[in-house]
């Protein structure tokens, strides 16, 4: 039994720190590592490989309010078993590529599943059982993101170089299997009270908000998500999460072959990646406590603006010192997005639609990050350099920092304006 000083919610925290590092390292850090190696294999110029990315992340963003709701429904344990299961297997299946149509429909089918053991029922769990730290219990177990990238994606990079991507597919699916499935099954629990216990801070879980009755209640709890979305605050932070997201991993998927182009090996390139998802880690961590005590627009200036110093930096860098400024300057900045993307919900609209509206804001970031990651190889095959494709994502954090700030501040914003 766990120690009785120790609220079980912190357990909860390290199981879900671990769900994210599986959910990142092996679900997209790791891809950029595969660019290279897949296309000298099959011919498949990058454009081609880099849809494979979009596919996947446009799939998870679309079942992002699908999880939201059978989290509702049957709990994030159950979600959380299934789609380990399923996403093993797609890993596995993965390596099997012989035909760009197949490598497409199973990294379709790999996002349906890891994203249910990622960032919304991850996110959706630990608002039921944290209330007065929920910023910094999201942060800590959203670290397990950066972890992954630091320590999985330049282990996937070696494998790689040894034996050959379709091993490191394989291995990965194994990995899920062995990691995640006993994790979820002994220690995740949906909510505190199937132990006896009350959410940290004595509020009121997501799952106890459903339930409760009374006009009281639900406006204290926060806005039904059917007026949240004729909201004009609602759709500036859409468009805020949408292009800062489509311009992070326009970078992030094709950091790689960016810094190879600088004159580095692709085994730099590959610890630069690592590095970059390492220092997102105390990203996280910041930008989550930053969320519980600064304003929230504030937070949100720091962690946009930092990025496009470090997209800029990038353009004019071509040393060694010069590439780990931009990794360390972007990872941290980096951090913040997927920390505060569900903290937002919660900030601006209370906890009664929180499933409901995390998963639409999850559309906004998946669709973001597919159509940067795709134009970032689209402009590669045009031009034959990223330079353009990182102005236009400087000048996409510039506009989405101006959209977050149309939306107002939090309580104002979940107010009864709208269109």
């Amino acid at each position: 039994m766990p120690d009785a000083k120790i609220f079980y919610g912190w357990y909860i925290v390290g199981a879900c720190f671990l769900l994210c590092f599986l959910f990142a390292g092996a679900g997209f850090y790791s891809f950029s590592i595969f660019i290279e190696p897949i296309e000298k294999q099959f011919g498949w110029n990058r454009a081609a490989i880099s849809l494979t990315m979009s596919i996947y992340l446009v799939t998870g963003g679309l079942m992002g309010p699908v999880h939201g709701r059978l989290i509702g429904r049957f709990g994030p344990r159950r979600v959380m078993l299934v789609c380990a299961v399923g996403a093993g297997a797609c890993f596995v299946l993965v390596s099997l590529t012989r035909w760009l149509w197949y490598f497409y429909l199973v990294y379709a089918l790999l996002a349906a599943t890891v994203c249910g053991m990622g960032v919304v029922p991850v996110s959706s769990l630990l608002s039921n059982w944290f209330d007065r730290r929920r910023g910094t219990a999201t942060g800590i177990a959203l670290v397990g993101i950066s972890a992954g990238g630091l320590l999985l994606a330049p282990m996937v990079g070696l494998v790689t170089a040894v034996w050959g991507w379709q091993t490191s597919f394989v291995i990965i699916g194994l990995m899920v299997w062995c990691i995640a499935l006993p994790v979820v099954f002994f220690v995740i629990r949906d909510r505190p009270d199937q132990l006896g216990l009350v959410p940290e801070g004595g509020g009121r879980s997501v799952y106890g908000q459903a339930e409760a009755g009374g006009q009281t209640d639900f406006q204290a709890l926060g806005r039904p998500a059917g007026e949240v979305l004729r909201t004009r605050a609602f759709w500036c932070i859409f468009l805020s999460f949408f292009l800062a997201p489509m311009a992070q991993m326009g970078v992030l998927q094709h950091q790689v072959p960016l810094i190879m182009d600088t004159g580095m090996s692709h085994a730099y390139a590959s610890v630069a990646l690592g590095v970059t998802a390492g220092v997102g880690g105390l990203g996280k961590l910041s930008f989550g406590k930053m969320a519980d005590i600064w304003p929230f627009q504030y937070v949100i200036l720091l962690c946009f603006g930092l990025q496009i110093l470090s997209v800029l930096f990038l353009l004019t860098t071509q040393t060694p010192a010069g590439v780990w400024v931009y990794a360390v300057c972007f990872g941290f900045s980096m951090g913040g997005v997927i920390v505060l993307l569900p903290l937002v919900v919660g900030h601006f609209w209370g906890l009664l639609s929180y499933g409901v509206l995390l998963g639409v804001l999850w559309v906004a970031n998946a669709f973001g990050g597919a159509t940067g990651t795709f134009v970032s190889g689209l402009v590669y095959d045009w031009t034959g350099s990223y330079n353009n494709a990182l102005y236009l994502f400087a000048a996409a954090y510039l506009v989405a920092i101006a959209a977050f700030f149309a939306a107002g501040r939090p309580g104002r914003a979940s107010g009864p304006a709208s269109f």
